[in-house]
């Protein structure tokens, strides 16, 4: 006798109801959703090379001969030299000098110089504060940056009052010059909100924490130098003469400091903007072997060709169907800056920021906070919203649960969505009018965001979502 799939076994026991019906999707074999864009990064990859640590050289033109440094790449595969250092926090403060020289700077380069721990991952990395060099095809900016373990992040600079995005601060030619550098934090600075200060060449660049990110704290216990973790070229930075908390770190003692990842070759496949999503059999979500997910980036809103999704063909929906879903979801990585959507949405419109004919949840957040996980929707003309704020989540090997309700006859007859994530929930009604031009929808899924960012890996299984009849 052939033997029914779970989805078909369900399928059967559900009650049907006129317009829509429940699907559940346990992932227990490949189900053969539609996949658009979702797997590009198996066609591209890049030899990423990382030389760097301690070097029998002078460009920083150091008091000795010696320094540390070298060939440095962006890359998602962390790559690190450092110094051990006795555990500082948030709450103390920090100090750190000495010279660098850069020669060159690809196109997207970048590295980290500073405080960090074990656990620093990621772009706009967590439980960090360090000077960011960010390179730009021969020449680099110059600024500092800092994580808290809850994922807050800031930066940036203030010059002569004014305060810079990022991109403001003077440029420097990758030709080798050398530049003298300091990089202070004081905890009580701010009235005690925090203030970071970098002195670069003689010239003060200042900035206060942001609101509350004292209180997440970060710790550090070593300090040295870090890839930028997002997909990107080479930079060549030496450094030399530093001093750390008042520690001499002279070309003598390299014997000291540790590497990890800082002198391989290697293919690497987490390539921007390239996604790499779809069923897998993998048990990130928990539950039993198979599960969908994987790597998403946040693309530019001009490159719709790179636009990405993973979903199933749910027949016809909208916005006058009541919908529900419901699952279990991990994210395992996330930079700041980089969002995911898990919903409903059309095949033939599934470009924006939120995309035509969608209603779903948007994982994505600014990067002072995280990622929230809140309600988004927009109708066939466009007009929708993002909900401002939600649960917060946050990288880790935990399973969560989450919901999704949409009640077309709530809040007055405008329709309203409810978002939990482990209980904790957050709602939206639809603005007035939205009803009026109406959304349709064809899929189920997951699908990438159109406004230029970073990347989420995200796993979801055990599904049970609303279909409606076959098309």
């Amino acid at each position: 006798m052939r033997r029914l799939s779970r989805v078909a076994i369900v399928a059967l026991l559900l009650p049907l109801t006129s317009h829509a019906d429940l699907r559940v999707q346990a992932f227990d074999a490949d189900p053969g959703w539609e996949s658009v864009g979702s797997r590009a990064a198996r066609n591209h990859s890049r030899t990423v090379t990382q030389d760097f640590g301690h070097s029998l050289t002078s460009f920083a033109e150091g008091a000795a001969p010696g320094e540390i440094g070298g060939v440095i790449a962006r890359s998602l595969t962390p790559a690190m030299y450092w110094a051990p250092i006795a555990e500082k926090t948030l709450d103390g403060p920090l100090r750190a000098s000495g010279k660098f020289a850069v020669t060159p700077a690809g196109g997207g380069s970048g590295v980290l110089v500073g405080w960090f721990n074990a656990e620093s991952r990621g772009w706009r990395t967590p439980n960090s504060l360090a000077i960011r060099l960010d390179g730009n095809g021969g020449k680099y900016w110059v600024f500092f940056e800092y994580g808290t373990r809850e994922l807050g992040t800031g930066g940036g600079v203030t010059f002569e009052g004014e305060r810079y995005q990022t991109t403001r601060t003077p440029p420097h030619p990758a030709d080798g010059s050398v530049h003298v550098w300091e990089l202070a934090y004081d905890p009580l600075g701010a009235d005690g909100q925090g203030e970071i200060r970098l002195t670069l060449d003689g010239v003060p660049y200042i900035a206060a924490l942001g609101p509350g990110h004292r209180e997440q704290g970060a710790a550090f216990d070593r300090f040295g130098i870090i890839n930028q973790q997002t997909s990107g070229d080479e930079m060549t930075l030496y450094v030399d003469d530093l001093v750390v908390d008042g520690t001499r770190h002279d070309s003598s003692m390299h014997a000291d400091w540790v590497g990890v990842g800082n002198r391989v070759t290697f293919e690497d496949r987490a390539v921007r903007p390239y996604h790499d999503f779809g069923y897998s059999e993998t048990s990130h979500a928990g539950g039993a072997q198979g599960e969908m997910g994987g790597m998403v980036w946040r693309i530019e809103e001009e490159n719709t060709a790179q636009a990405g999704y993973y979903a199933d063909n749910v027949g016809r929906l909208t916005l006058e169907d009541p919908l529900h879903a419901e699952g279990s979801i991990t994210m395992t990585r996330a930079a700041a800056d980089s969002a995911v959507l898990i919903g409903w949405f059309n095949s033939r419109t599934y470009i924006g920021a939120p995309p035509q004919n969608s209603l779903g949840v948007l994982l994505e957040g600014p990067s002072r906070v995280g990622h929230y996980f809140r309600p988004a929707y927009a109708n066939s003309s466009g007009m929708g919203r993002v909900v401002g704020e939600g649960p917060v989540m946050r990288p880790a090997r935990t399973s969560h649960t989450w919901t999704l309700d949409y009640d077309p006859d709530a809040s007055g007859g405008l329709g309203r969505i409810v978002v939990t994530l482990d209980g904790e929930s957050v709602s939206v009604g639809l603005d007035t009018g939205v009803r009026d031009s109406g959304a349709g929808f064809d899929r189920f899924g997951m699908l990438s965001y159109q406004r230029g960012g970073h990347y989420v890996e995200v796993w979801l299984d055990d599904l049970r979502y609303t279909a409606g009849p076959p098309r």
